[in-house]
C-alpha cells in the first residue's frame, strides 16, 4: 500500500491534499459569486438628477424679457444622478401663459432634451413680472421630480 503525505501529489489529481472535486467546487463557487455580483449590479435604476435650460446659443436660461418681440425658445436637458443625459422625462411648463402652448407637456427624446417655444405675445405676466415653472418628472425605483424658474419681465 503506498502511503501518502501532507502536500505531496497522489496520481488522482489533488493538489496540496485536497481532492480535485474540492478544487474544482471552489473555483465554481468564485464564478457564481462573481455572475450574481455583476447581476446585482446591473439591476440599479437610473434616476433623476438635474435639468439644465439653455437657449439656442447654449447659454443658461434664468430670466426671459417680453419686451423684446418674436419667439423665445428654451432647451431643458434632464441629466441622471450620474451626469448622463437621460430619456423618457416628462417635462411641464407652466406660468405667465406657457401652459396654453401647443405642447406644454414633452419627453426628452434619447439625448435628454426637450425644446420649448414661446411667442412674447401669448405670455403674460401680472404686474412687471412672473415666473415660468419647469418641472422635470421620472420614474426609477421611485417618482422624483427636479424643477427650475425662469423669471419673466416685461
Amino acid at each position: 500500500m503506498k502511503r501518502i503525505r501532507y502536500g505531496d501529489m497522489d496520481d488522482e489529481g489533488a493538489l496540496e491534499g485536497l481532492p480535485l472535486y474540492m478544487i474544482i467546487l471552489v473555483v465554481i463557487a468564485g464564478i457564481g459569486t462573481a455572475v450574481i455580483g455583476g447581476w446585482m449590479m446591473s439591476a440599479q435604476t437610473t434616476e433623476l438628477g438635474s435639468l439644465e435650460v439653455e437657449d439656442s446659443n447654449n447659454n443658461k436660461v434664468d430670466q426671459m424679457d417680453l419686451s423684446e418681440f418674436g419667439t423665445k425658445t428654451i432647451y431643458i436637458t434632464a441629466y441622471d444622478q450620474s451626469g448622463d443625459p437621460l430619456e423618457g422625462v416628462t417635462i411641464s411648463v407652466e406660468g405667465c401663459g406657457a401652459s396654453n402652448i401647443d405642447e406644454p407637456v414633452k419627453l426628452t427624446d434619447e439625448d435628454g432634451e426637450v425644446s420649448f417655444s414661446f411667442e412674447s405675445s401669448e405670455l403674460h405676466v401680472s404686474g412687471n413680472s412672473g415666473t415660468i415653472d419647469i418641472t422635470g418628472e421620472y420614474t426609477g425605483d421611485m417618482t422624483l421630480s427636479e424643477s427650475e424658474d425662469i423669471l419673466v419681465t416685461e
